[in-house]
């Protein structure tokens, strides 16, 4: 399904093809595409205010509303429309958003205060696949990894440069539940010249494209 056919559809029905998922994969894709573009302005504007009362800067703000996002995504059934307490259908949603957007940030702040970052400092966005021929890992492990290296490089292949940078970024340093370093972020907007939300938009396409080419040549 293309972008452009639910364009025009109402939030309402965009949310439905969301909620459906697991039924008709490609149509809530492209649904959730075009809830995206709808909502992540105003969110990421209003995240940037709550996350200053935390004492954190806006880049911070930017990704909050990328994880909101990311989470409505993920699970789309927590939203109940028969809930909304405000006339404005868009306006109902905004709210449920800005609902995950700070669970989310207490569940950060809680996180933090039981664990110390992860991150040196040293870390950098990352352009190109680490040469193998130079690792000191055995034969056999070298092998077998070489196998899954050329499928990823084959995937990505079929995407652009800045797909290739952020998927090597990601995959190099993001640590599970934890954010990349804010230094690493600015580097990827600055040197691909996209926003916070349009470099989630290609990190999940080029995580998928990776996916489906490891699930059809990996087994053979």
């Amino acid at each position: 399904m293309d972008l452009s056919e639910l364009q025009d559809a109402a939030t309402a029905e965009l949310i439905e093809y969301i909620q459906g998922r697991d039924i008709y994969f490609e149509a809530a894709e492209c649904a959730f595409k075009n809830f995206f573009f709808r909502f992540e302005g105003e969110l990421t504007k209003k995240c940037r205010v709550v996350v200053r009362h935390w004492g954190y800067d806006e880049m911070e703000g930017d990704v909050l509303s990328e994880q909101t996002l990311e989470k409505f995504w993920l699970k789309p059934q927590g939203f109940d429309a028969g809930k909304c307490k405000v006339k404005d259908f868009d306006t109902c949603v905004l709210l449920y958003l800005l609902a995950i957007a700070r669970n989310l940030l207490n569940d950060r702040h809680r996180e933090a205060l039981r664990h110390p970052d992860p991150y040196s400092g040293s870390e950098d966005i990352v352009v190109d696949f680490p040469d193998l021929e130079e690792s000191e890992l055995p034969p056999e492990k070298l092998r077998s990894i070489r196998a899954k290296y050329d499928l990823i490089i084959k995937a990505l292949d079929r995407l652009s440069y800045k797909h290739r940078v952020i998927y090597l970024t990601y995959k190099s340093h993001e640590k599970l539940g934890m954010n990349l370093p804010r230094h690493v972020l600015r580097r990827l907007r600055e040197e691909l010249d996209l926003a916070q939300g349009t470099i989630r938009v290609y990190k999940k396409e080029a995580y998928e494209t990776v996916e489906q080419i490891l699930d059809i040549y990996g087994k053979k």
